[in-house]
Protein backbone atom coordinates (compact mmCIF):
# COMPACT_ATOMS: atom_id res chain seq x y z
CA UNK A 1 0.00 0.00 0.00
CA UNK A 2 1.79 3.13 -1.46
CA UNK A 3 1.50 5.78 1.37
CA UNK A 4 -1.18 8.87 1.50
CA UNK A 5 -3.09 6.89 -1.37
CA UNK A 6 -5.72 5.49 1.14
CA UNK A 7 -7.86 6.62 3.87
CA UNK A 8 -8.13 3.50 5.77
CA UNK A 9 -6.01 0.16 6.25
CA UNK A 10 -7.72 -2.30 4.22
CA UNK A 11 -7.64 -6.08 5.48
CA UNK A 12 -7.61 -9.03 3.58
CA UNK A 13 -10.86 -11.21 3.23
CA UNK A 14 -12.17 -13.72 0.66
CA UNK A 15 -15.78 -14.31 0.42
CA UNK A 16 -18.81 -14.70 -2.98
CA UNK A 17 -20.76 -11.90 -2.35
CA UNK A 18 -23.97 -10.88 -5.15
CA UNK A 19 -24.72 -7.85 -6.39
CA UNK A 20 -26.67 -6.13 -8.81
CA UNK A 21 -26.13 -2.35 -10.52
CA UNK A 22 -28.15 0.36 -9.96
CA UNK A 23 -30.66 1.51 -11.18
CA UNK A 24 -32.51 -1.92 -10.82
CA UNK A 25 -33.65 -2.30 -14.52
CA UNK A 26 -34.51 -6.08 -14.42
CA UNK A 27 -33.26 -8.86 -11.61
CA UNK A 28 -29.81 -9.41 -12.86
CA UNK A 29 -27.78 -10.52 -9.83
CA UNK A 30 -24.08 -11.02 -10.91
CA UNK A 31 -21.49 -12.43 -8.50
CA UNK A 32 -17.82 -11.46 -7.47
CA UNK A 33 -15.07 -12.25 -5.27
CA UNK A 34 -14.74 -10.25 -2.25
CA UNK A 35 -10.80 -9.71 -2.15
CA UNK A 36 -10.33 -6.89 0.79
CA UNK A 37 -12.23 -4.31 2.78
CA UNK A 38 -12.11 -1.03 4.83
CA UNK A 39 -13.90 1.09 6.49
CA UNK A 40 -14.55 3.16 3.40
CA UNK A 41 -14.63 0.66 1.05
CA UNK A 42 -13.66 -2.76 -0.66
CA UNK A 43 -12.83 -4.44 -3.76
CA UNK A 44 -14.33 -7.39 -5.91
CA UNK A 45 -13.09 -9.67 -8.57
CA UNK A 46 -16.05 -10.12 -11.10
CA UNK A 47 -16.16 -11.63 -14.33
CA UNK A 48 -18.02 -8.27 -15.58
CA UNK A 49 -16.15 -4.99 -16.18
CA UNK A 50 -18.12 -2.37 -14.12
CA UNK A 51 -17.71 1.30 -15.02
CA UNK A 52 -16.53 4.34 -13.17
CA UNK A 53 -19.31 5.55 -11.09
CA UNK A 54 -21.64 3.02 -11.24
CA UNK A 55 -23.54 2.44 -8.66
CA UNK A 56 -24.43 -0.97 -7.13
CA UNK A 57 -26.05 -2.97 -4.25
CA UNK A 58 -23.89 -5.34 -2.36
CA UNK A 59 -25.13 -8.89 -0.67
CA UNK A 60 -22.19 -9.89 1.04
CA UNK A 61 -23.11 -11.56 3.82
CA UNK A 62 -21.11 -10.07 5.88
CA UNK A 63 -24.24 -7.77 7.15
CA UNK A 64 -27.89 -8.35 7.26
CA UNK A 65 -28.54 -5.84 4.92
CA UNK A 66 -27.87 -4.58 1.86
CA UNK A 67 -24.41 -2.05 0.94
CA UNK A 68 -24.73 0.35 -1.83
CA UNK A 69 -21.58 1.17 -3.17
CA UNK A 70 -20.06 3.50 -5.72
CA UNK A 71 -17.20 2.32 -8.54
CA UNK A 72 -14.21 4.11 -8.43
CA UNK A 73 -12.03 2.13 -10.86
CA UNK A 74 -12.11 -1.20 -12.71
CA UNK A 75 -8.75 -2.86 -13.79
CA UNK A 76 -8.75 -5.69 -16.64
CA UNK A 77 -6.56 -8.53 -14.96
CA UNK A 78 -7.24 -10.76 -17.52
CA UNK A 79 -8.92 -13.51 -18.87
CA UNK A 80 -12.39 -12.33 -18.68
CA UNK A 81 -11.47 -10.90 -14.92
CA UNK A 82 -11.89 -7.79 -13.14
CA UNK A 83 -10.83 -5.70 -10.17
CA UNK A 84 -12.95 -3.18 -9.08
CA UNK A 85 -12.73 -0.38 -6.11
CA UNK A 86 -16.00 0.52 -4.59
CA UNK A 87 -16.52 3.31 -2.19
CA UNK A 88 -19.49 2.89 0.08
CA UNK A 89 -21.95 5.46 -0.36
CA UNK A 90 -23.47 7.44 2.87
Amino acid sequence: MESGKRRHLRCDFSQIITYSLLPQTDDKVLTGLLHDFSYSGLCIITYEPIQESQEILLKTGITKTSITAVARWCSNMGNSTYEVGLEFKN
